[in-house]
């Protein structure tokens, strides 16, 4: 069965066979790497809380 369901943007356009756009870029750094961190996991939740 197919749902006929989309996900949009707030703004009215589609998602689906676009993917969604990140809008905040994070990138690791090499002391992040070396110290074993996942910053873009730390990003993340850093967002979801506040």
């Amino acid at each position: 069965m197919i749902s006929g369901i989309g996900v949009y943007y707030p703004d009215g356009t589609e998602t689906q066979r676009v993917g969604v756009a990140p809008d905040i870029e994070v990138k690791p750094t090499i002391d992040g790497i070396k110290a074993g961190r996942d910053e873009l996991l730390e990003k993340a939740i850093e967002l979801i809380k506040n």
